[in-house]
C-alpha cells in the first residue's frame, strides 16, 4: 500500500510538471497550432504605427 501511494505522488508531481510545461509554452504552440490571432487593435497598431515594440 505505501509503495502504490508513492507511485501516485510520483504521476502527480510529474503529471503537474507536465502541465505546467504546457502552461508555459502555450504562447508558442497556440501560434503553431491555430496561426496568429490578431485582434483588430492589433491590426490597427500594425497598419498605423508600425511594428509594435
Amino acid at each position: 500500500m505505501v509503495e502504490m501511494l508513492r507511485e501516485v505522488r510520483t504521476a502527480m508531481i510529474w503529471a503537474a510538471f507536465a502541465l505546467g510545461l504546457v502552461f508555459a509554452t502555450r504562447p508558442v504552440w497556440s501560434y503553431l497550432l491555430f496561426g496568429p490571432s490578431l485582434t483588430l487593435e492589433d491590426l490597427l497598431s500594425l497598419r498605423c504605427f508600425g511594428l509594435p515594440t
